[in-house]
């Protein structure tokens, strides 16, 4: 059902909607134990996923470029540079887009589905080179619908600061995940509802087929 409030996102069809896909590697999404979890997560952004291909919705899976290094002023970096940089360079794969998620060959033409990327240390994946003009030059949409590792860190950052860039944002809580299932909680029951949308994969599901 379409609305003429334009803080809704009942307000943007498919045309002016794009699935951000944030931080879904597999050293991320290596850390969720509970398997029935993990995979519920995964389940519900592989929905996102396949509608938002079906319709013709605009991708973009954002990622940390972990060949790069956080910024000099970043907290993270001092850990960064001792613990999880070595790690991922010993096994290079847990920095891969989770295969089930990733864009498998060339990307569907008429380049709505793109990948992003930028360094470690930033929760937005609106810091990225790039990514502005992509949503707003070249996609042109409005409404931004999130899912991704973790909710107090990319989800969070991203979705902060796309309602400040004047996006409207739906967050998908069966697409999130975040270590501190007390924070996840707090964040999505509490915190994220006061400036976003907060959906589960069914009602997001429908803003990308309306």
């Amino acid at each position: 059902m379409s609305s003429n409030d334009p803080s809704k996102p009942s307000s943007y069809p498919p045309s002016k909607t794009a699935l951000l896909l944030l931080d879904y590697q597999y050293v991320l999404v290596n850390m969720i134990q509970d398997s029935e979890r993990k995979e519920k997560l995964l389940k519900s952004a592989k929905k996102l996923l396949a509608t938002a291909r079906k319709n013709h919705v605009a991708i973009v899976h954002c990622l940390m470029d972990t060949n790069k290094d956080p910024p000099a002023t970043s907290k993270v970096t001092e850990q960064w540079l001792s613990v999880h940089k070595p790690a991922l360079s010993a096994n290079p794969i847990l920095a891969a887009e989770y295969s089930d998620l990733a864009i498998v060959g060339l990307a569907p033409e008429g380049g709505h589905e793109n990948t992003s990327l930028r360094p470690p240390g930033y929760r937005s994946a609106l810091v990225a080179e790039g990514m502005l003009p992509l949503l707003r030059e070249q996609l042109g949409v409005t409404h931004l619908i999130l899912g991704g590792i973790a909710t107090s860190g990319a989800v969070l950052g991203t979705a902060t600061h796309a309602t400040d860039l004047d996006f409207v944002v739906t967050v998908v809580e069966d697409a999130c995940w975040d270590p501190n299932q007390q924070v996840h909680r707090a964040l999505i029951d509490t915190v994220i509802p006061t400036l976003a949308w907060v959906s589960e994969v069914e009602e997001a599901v429908g803003h990308m087929t309306g």
